[in-house]
């Protein structure tokens, strides 16, 4: 295990034991909080302002999001077990594909993250609980950063919000207006899907972007019950992104065609093939954000 790893390893540990222990079980270990029926935000019984925001696609992501925001995710975990195993292979890292049933008493429904500024924010929907913690909190616009252990806090609410302080705060303050979101992304429009994934390439421009080259990459998957259907579009993909994609797409017979500078791959995919075919159609991604 290499010393980053190990890292990354260790933060996990500290977050699933006081996150899911302290914080979640208001210091007493032997106690669980109950699960609530009711879905109002209230219903954590945080002081201050809670998340309560719209969280049904990516679109909602980016709409959270810093405008330095370079690669963006939306998954329906309860769409299938297969959809969220193949996604947690070829998805940049988050503690929510991870451990995700080891976070919270609830589980979690919908997850997102968005990576910005060589940090990343999380974005879990879970049906709310009694939180019954009463240890420090940070204010921060008059919401509540919960420290979790480690470096990480969560600013409870629909979705719940979690990451470093300076990950949350740039999220803050989008949600509360006085950032604006993210307005780099031309292709995720009015799409609905159970997997969206956005990134911005090597020709974006921009900062810290992703290390595919394109100028900007959005990939979607929708469960059938028979299979799944992606959709991979690619606006200004160089060379070796083309010979790449259209490879995947001959090999597993995909369709491709091509709308003045997006070249587009689509067609239905086999569950056993389709973590293979997300890793064909999504260069760049392998890197850590």
């Amino acid at each position: 295990m290499n010393q980053k790893t190990f890292a990354i390893f260790v933060g996990a540990i500290m977050v699933l034991s006081v996150f899911s222990g302290m914080m979640m079980r208001g210091g007493d270990q032997n106690e669980k909080p109950a699960v609530v029926t009711s879905d109002s935000v209230d219903a954590f019984g945080v002081q201050g302002r809670l998340v309560d925001w719209n969280f049904g696609s990516l679109a909602d992501v980016l709409e959270m999001s810093p405008e330095s925001t370079v690669v963006a995710y939306w998954l329906n975990i309860s769409a299938s077990q297969n959809l969220t195993d193949a996604a947690r292979e070829v998805l940049p890292q988050s503690f929510a594909l991870s451990y995700g049933n080891s976070l919270y008493p609830t589980a979690i429904q919908r997850l997102g993250a968005a990576y910005f500024n060589n940090t990343r924010a999380e974005f879990h929907w879970i049906r709310p609980f009694q939180l019954g913690y009463d240890g420090i909190v940070v204010p921060y616009d008059d919401y509540m950063m919960i420290p979790t252990g480690s470096d990480y806090m969560a600013v409870m609410g629909k979705p719940t919000i979690f990451g470093t302080e300076g990950a949350l705060q740039g999220v803050l303050d989008v949600i509360s207006g006085s950032n604006f979101p993210s307005d780099k992304f031309t292709l995720p429009q009015d799409e609905v899907a159970d997997l969206e994934v956005a990134a911005l390439g090597s020709a974006s421009g921009m900062a810290n972007a992703a290390d595919g080259g394109y100028r900007e990459l959005y990939l979607s998957v929708r469960e059938t019950g028979d299979g799944d259907v992606i959709s991979a579009k690619y606006l200004s993909p160089d060379a070796a992104t083309l010979s790449r994609i259209s490879q995947t797409a001959s090999q597993y017979g995909l369709g491709e065609s091509k709308e003045g500078d997006v070249t587009v791959i689509s067609g239905g995919v086999s569950p056993d093939q389709l973590a293979t075919v997300l890793q064909g159609l999504l260069p760049g991604l392998a890197q850590p954000f």
